[in-house]
């Protein structure tokens, strides 16, 4: 390819320099230094009979020898008779002979025409045979190094990156591979969370039903103790179907798209206010307090039940962390054309590495308690209705989950 490349650049140099050399010839015109054959012609017979006037024969083959054009060009011979005639007789010789200057036939006959351009030619075509060489490198190898970093892509080689190799080519070409990095590292950790979500359903969806296998051995050995027994495997179902249920609404925002949303204009507090009574009362088991702050209606174009699950995953999220006598507190606030709903609560707080992780599906704490997916579905149901999630710990202590959303429906991105 580096070939190809370079012989269409070299020609097309070559090409332009010989249309310009044919042009310059077809036009009569020549270089500065160079003199048509007529004009030295007849400035040369003037010449040519003073010097014969001034010392003869010998002055004259001294003048023809002077100049290495003149000397290539003519010749100075003796005639006799009726070739004595022509403009180009220089003197007498004898009683009948004369001396003329005989115009030779020029080295390289027509090709003679080209002669001046040929030094300037040859060096042009050196240099741009280099330059063109340098050029086709330049242009094709980071064209040749994406291909094979596609290649190897292809292969499952997910750790290949073509950045820093590209950085000191063209600006265009370096933009090229830093997109082709951003891919390359949106495709493995796309790759690797899908590798991580099979390896957690297919554990999570094990453990209860080994412990159904178990109670269903156990029962046939001894039918007596179904009734002990039913409440644990009624748990275990309920958990696997909790957790199928949960899988089902994740794979069905992440990838329904807007379709799956069923927007209407309602008063967000119609989707607070029976989930902040709720956990108010599982909050009293463990005396968690449950404060709200904001106004007392705010209009929102959204889907009621995708934003009440998200808000109430994310609700159960702090109460479950915050500790007995803590506190957690629900803000809502217009600020800036968004609506924006923070959940604070008193809790440890999460490690700074697995803040932007939490949001994944099955990222849980070191307890393992849940399923891991509240906080992925919260994500993607607010992420649906234009707005943006994040969590940051408290300088206190505890963490703090904050939901942006479009306080118009203009400002969000429509189904369809």
């Amino acid at each position: 390819m580096v070939l190809r490349f370079f012989w269409y650049i070299w020609a097309a140099i070559i090409g332009t320099s010989l249309l310009v050399i044919v042009l310059a010839v077809s036009l009569g015109l020549r270089p500065p230094d160079q003199v048509p054959v007529e004009t030295l012609a007849g400035t040369l017979q003037i010449a040519a009979r003073e010097a014969f006037l001034d010392g003869g024969k010998p002055a004259v083959e001294a003048l023809l020898s002077r100049d290495e054009q003149v000397a290539d060009l003519f010749a100075l011979v003796e005639s006799q008779g009726a070739d004595c005639a022509g403009d180009d007789r220089i003197g007498p010789v004898g009683a009948t002979g004369c001396l003329r200057l005989q115009l030779l036939a020029p080295p390289f006959g027509s090709l003679r025409r080209f002669l001046p351009f040929l030094t300037p030619m040859t060096a042009g075509a050196g240099i741009s045979l280099v330059i063109a060489l340098m050029l086709a490198r330049r242009f094709v190898r980071p064209i040749q190094r994406l291909g094979e970093a596609l290649a190897d892509l292809s292969k499952g080689d997910l750790d290949r990156r073509i950045g820093p190799a590209l950085s000191h080519s063209e600006p265009a070409i370096a933009d090229v591979g830093r997109a082709f990095d951003m891919a390359a590292s949106k495709l493995q950790e796309l790759t690797e969370s899908r590798s991580r979500l099979f390896h957690d359903i297919s554990h999570e969806i094990r453990s209860p039903l080994a412990r159904l296998q178990v109670a269903t051995a156990l029962l046939h050995q001894n039918p007596a103790r179904l009734e002990a027994m039913l409440p644990r495997i009624e748990a275990d179902i309920a958990r696997v179907d909790r957790l199928v249920e949960e899988i089902l609404t994740l794979a069905r925002l992440e990838r329904g798209g807007l379709a799956v949303l069923q927007p209407v204009e309602i008063d967000l507090l119609e989707i607070l206010d029976p989930m902040l009574r709720d956990a108010a009362l599982e909050g009293q088991v463990r005396q968690v307090g449950l404060r709200y702050h904001g106004p007392d209606r705010l209009d929102l174009r959204c889907d009621p039940e995708l934003l009440h699950r998200a808000f109430e995953n994310i609700l159960r999220n702090a109460l479950r962390y915050s500790p007995q006598g803590g506190t957690v507190e629900v803000t809502v606030a217009l600020q800036d054309g968004a609506v924006v709903v923070t959940f604070r609560d008193d809790g440890p707080g999460i490690d700074a590495t697995q803040l932007t992780h939490i949001f994944h599906a099955f990222v849980r704490d070191q307890t393992g308690s849940g399923t891991g997916l509240g906080l992925a579905i919260a994500a993607n149901a607010i992420r649906l209705h234009g707005g943006t999630v994040r969590a940051e710990n408290l300088p206190g202590g505890g963490l703090k989950i904050t939901a942006t959303l479009p306080a118009s429906g203009a400002d969000r991105p429509q189904a369809g």
